[in-house]
């Protein structure tokens, strides 16, 4: 069995570091990120078996922000978190093993600690992450999953009207951006045409809808009587206001 060992570390030296430690290890790959938000792709896009972090670096995401969003994910929590850190007062020491950190070192260590103490402690996490029994039955079934599949996670519900919503604005959206991608390779006369075209078929669209919306109102309000007024809707309130045309100017009309 391969395993992924992730290092964490906006200070490329660091990271060779520990890449030189850990190289007698058997069966170990490393991957690199010099930022949090790197680090968090590629623990969503890749199979990590341990993480090894720094905790200040650049960017959005300090260590203290990626440690906390492996430990709150039910599908990544498992991996374990070997904090390596400048940091060295307590009360950091004691937030990152409360937020679930495997161990903490503070660096730079002797090289003798180099050695013997690191390797071990990730020959430790390691193993850890073999007991798939020590998971909840949930955890264990996502994982044994393919990874494309183990990626997804219910989150909540929506009523099948907005489901239906949002499948119509993403196929609308897929649609327009097909269309935008045709556009690239046309002349100025042929954009112009098609661009003409698609802004009355979306006029028609838009007047459609209105109108069959103002239909459904019409029959469930009963609205008869009005019908060939001038008609607006108060947006904030939601009133439906009618402007009343004087009676020589219905005459007028009909003429």
């Amino acid at each position: 069995m391969a395993y992924h060992i992730l290092l964490v570390d906006d200070v490329l030296l660091n990271r060779k570091v520990v890449k030189v430690a850990l190289s007698a290890l058997p069966d170990v790959a490393f991957l690199e990120a010099a930022d949090g938000v790197n680090a968090l792709e590629y623990i969503h896009s890749q199979t990590i078996d341990l993480v090894i972090l720094d905790l200040i670096m650049p960017g959005a995401l300090a260590g203290f922000d990626v440690l906390r969003q492996i430990k709150a994910s039910v599908l990544y929590k498992h991996i374990p978190v070997i904090v390596y850190s400048a940091v060295s007062d307590t009360a950091s020491i004691k937030q990152a093993l409360e937020l679930g950190a495997y161990d903490y070192f503070i660096k730079p260590l002797k090289p003798l600690e180099l050695q013997t103490i690191l390797p071990e402690k990730v020959r430790d996490a390691l193993q850890t992450t073999e007991k798939k029994a020590d998971h909840p039955i949930e955890l264990r079934q996502a994982w044994e999953q393919p990874a494309k599949v183990r990626d997804q996670v219910v989150i909540g519900c929506v009523t099948s009207e907005e489901a239906a919503s949002i499948k119509f604005l993403n196929a609308r959206k897929a649609e327009l951006k097909g269309k935008l991608k045709k556009l690239i390779d046309m002349d100025k006369e042929e954009l112009y045409c098609t661009l003409y075209d698609m802004l009355v078929q979306e006029m028609g669209e838009v007047s459609t809808a209105c109108e069959q919306w103002w239909d459904e109102k019409f029959e469930k309000y009963q609205w008869d009587n009005i019908v060939g007024d001038e008609i607006e809707v108060d947006y904030e309130s939601g009133q439906v206001l009618v402007k009343n045309i004087a009676p020589e100017d219905k005459e007028d009309t009909a003429k």
